[in-house]
C-alpha cells in the first residue's frame, strides 16, 4: 500500500494511544510504516505539523449547534471536547501544542472564536475556554495514568460548572 498522509496519521494515532507522546517519534513512525524516515517528510513537514494534523483530526467530530444560544453552544462544544479527548492518551497535550503552533488549522478554535465574536465577546474568550477544557482533560488523563485506570469519558460536574462559569463570565462582560 502506498504511503499517504492518512496512513501516516492513522499509524501516528495508534502509536500515540498505545505508547504515548514521548514515544511518538518520526523515526519510530517510519519504522512502524516500514519506510525510511525521509519518506514521511513528503507528507508532513515535521513532527509539529504531524501533531497539528492529529489534533485537527481528533477534534473534527465536534459540532456547534447552530440554533442554540451562545452559552448553550459553548457548553455543548465543551461537553463534546471532553467526551472526544478524555479517553485518548495525551490528546490534550497534542491539542495544546497545535493551539500554540498552528491555531489557524484547528476548526474547533475557529468555531469557538466565531461563536464568541458573534456574541461580541473578546477573542481571548475562545482560547481561555479551550485551555480550560484541556486543563480538566489533562488532569483526568494524569489521574488515570497515575492510578492505572481508564480516563472517565463523561465530563464531571466540576468540568461542566467551570466551563459554564468561564463562559458566563465572558458573556456578562
Amino acid at each position: 500500500m502506498a504511503l499517504s498522509r492518512e496512513k501516516i496519521l492513522d499509524t501516528a494515532f495508534t502509536l500515540l494511544t498505545q505508547y504515548g507522546l514521548a514515544d511518538l517519534s518520526m523515526r519510530r513512525l517510519a519504522s512502524e510504516l516500514e519506510v525510511a524516515p525521509g519518506a514521511l517528510y513528503y507528507h508532513v513537514k515535521n513532527k509539529q505539523e504531524l501533531l497539528t494534523h492529529l489534533a485537527s483530526r481528533m477534534l473534527a467530530p465536534i459540532e456547534f449547534p447552530q440554533d442554540a444560544s451562545t452559552a448553550a453552544a459553548l457548553t455543548s462544544a465543551a461537553d463534546q471536547v471532553y467526551r472526544q479527548l478524555a479517553g485518548i492518551r495525551e490528546s490534550a497535550e497534542v491539542v495544546r501544542l497545535a493551539v500554540a503552533l498552528h491555531p489557524e488549522r484547528l476548526e474547533l478554535l475557529s468555531a469557538l472564536t466565531i461563536t464568541c465574536h458573534k456574541a461580541q465577546v473578546p477573542q481571548l474568550a475562545a482560547k481561555t475556554l479551550l485551555h480550560s477544557m484541556l486543563s480538566f482533560i489533562e488532569e483526568e488523563q494524569t489521574r488515570a495514568t497515575s492510578t492505572g485506570t481508564e480516563a472517565a469519558t463523561q465530563p464531571p460536574a466540576s468540568y461542566c460548572d467551570a466551563i459554564s462559569a468561564v463562559a458566563r463570565g465572558f458573556l456578562a462582560a
